[in-house]
């Protein structure tokens, strides 16, 4: 039998809910090799053991660590005086809505699960590694300024997008975004909307589509999206001064127009869009616009989202100091306080595998998060894979290793064998980080590490 010591009855729920099943088995039956992330089994210091194996859990797990070991038939053990005086919550999340802890779980197929036996339900697809910005983090300032596809190109045809997406739903994907570069100037990027359009109306439960942009040329095409299901759209936004926009982004300040009144037509009461503003918080360049971000949510229902600068500068993008998210944390308490609003209450996940951590203004209506990728990884959870312009599936944001579909597509390859290429991709994926130990080995990765307007974050 297996047992718990300092651990209480919600270690049992956790697993449960973790692997989907039961906690019990009959004694005879063999035990599964299973992995979860540390921080949904974080305790004080404590030791669990099943089925002769223990596993320490440290005092503060990191987020993104992975732990693995034989775990099915977990059995907490009677409470004990300990757990009678320091009682252990009955929730995983402590919420009112019990849908993000009860969620379902249709079947995956399983060349999308890793071993660490992560579902990867969730398929990021870069349209283009161009862009009309040149953010000075993202970009050098020369580059194009659009990009038209072409059936013998170096990118993915529209045609090979959509039977590559056909393909990644029939196998279990659920969420699908549409990243760049800049999605938005493709040439037939409004085929691309309505082919995954139809898609989703297939299915006989829609998908969850949305698209990240700088929103500069986003206002022709919200009615292809609303149409198509497209709804989830987040904007990348590191200024709401106008004057201070071209310094960013190397371009006129007319289009930081065009961005917010994109904005807020999708801020209208009867919009169909959820909107998240993605603002990259750079160290002695826009901190101190992060209460003006924080006040968007107070009668807006936005989810403004901060996000610790990514060294992803290879090819010229400027170098650029890190704010952590302690700091962003403080300086939104802060403003807060000083608004006489309160304290902003953290929130729980909207689900386990979300990236962000969130928090909320009491009686405000938007939400408030924070992406800390440098300094608080989020690795465990993790359920992406990405694809790149050129048709390279990337198993990690900061890996090193691409399987190119794009060729194996291009060379005849039956749908079987597409599906061969993607389950060596997943299975390749390492636990975290992309095989580094820690973010100083990341920042030496070298010329297999691509920039970012080809992952497409």
């Amino acid at each position: 039998s297996c047992r718990s010591r300092g651990s209480g009855p919600w270690a049992a729920q956790v697993l449960a809910r973790t692997m989907g099943e039961a906690c019990s088995r009959p004694a005879a039956r063999p035990c599964q090799r299973v992995s979860l992330p540390l921080a949904w089994l974080a305790g004080a210091g404590q030791t669990r053991a099943c089925s002769g194996m223990s596993i320490a859990t440290p005092r503060s797990p990191s987020h993104g660590e992975i732990i693995t070991g034989d775990l099915r038939g977990w059995q907490p053990e009677a409470t004990s005086e300990r757990n009678r005086e320091h009682p252990q919550p009955t929730e995983l999340f402590p919420v009112k809505d019990k849908k993000v802890v009860a969620q379902a779980r249709p079947s995956v197929d399983p060349c999308l699960v890793d071993k660490f036996r992560r579902q990867h339900r969730y398929l990021r697809v870069s349209l283009t590694d161009r862009c009309n910005l040149r953010c000075q983090y993202c970009a050098p300032e020369e580059g194009e300024e659009a990009a038209e596809p072409s059936p013998t190109g170096d990118i993915l045809t529209a045609t090979e997008l959509s039977r590559l997406i056909r393909l990644f739903v029939g196998w279990g994907v659920r969420k699908v975004r549409l990243t760049g570069g800049e999605p938005t100037i493709r040439g037939d990027f409004a085929r691309i909307v309505q082919d995954l359009g139809e898609i989703n109306r297939s299915l006989d439960e829609p998908l969850s589509l949305g698209i990240t942009t700088n929103g500069v040329r986003l206002a022709k095409f919200l009615p292809d999206m609303r149409a198509a299901g497209l709804n989830n759209v987040n904007v990348s936004l590191d200024t709401l001064v106008a004057a201070k926009f071209p310094l960013l982004v190397r371009r006129d300040k007319k289009f930081h127009g065009r961005v917010m009144d994109a904005l807020y037509t999708m801020l209208t009461d009867d919009s169909p869009f959820n909107v998240k503003i993605n603002c990259v918080v750079l160290r002695g360049v826009n901190e101190e616009e992060i209460g003006s971000f924080v006040d968007l949510t107070e009668n807006l229902p936005v989810e403004v989202r901060f996000l610790e600068f990514m060294p992803f500068d290879k090819k010229g993008g400027a170098q650029i100091g890190l704010s952590p998210q302690a700091d962003i944390v403080q300086a939104i308490q802060q403003h807060t306080a000083e608004r006489g609003a309160g304290a902003a209450e953290r929130l729980p996940p909207d689900t386990p595998h979300d990236t962000a951590r969130l928090w909320r203004v009491p009686g405000w209506r938007g939400r408030i998060g924070v992406i800390a990728s440098m300094t608080d990884a989020f690795c465990g959870g993790c359920n992406r894979l990405r694809i790149t312009a050129n048709g390279e599936l990337r198993n990690c944001l900061f890996g090193e290793e691409g399987w190119n579909l794009r060729d194996v597509i291009r060379a005849g390859a039956t749908d079987e064998a597409l599906q061969d290429t993607v389950a060596s991709a997943v299975q390749a994926k390492f636990s975290k980080l992309g095989g580094k130990r820690d973010m100083h080995e990341l920042r030496e990765r070298g010329a297999h590490a691509l920039p970012m307007m080809s992952l497409g974050g």
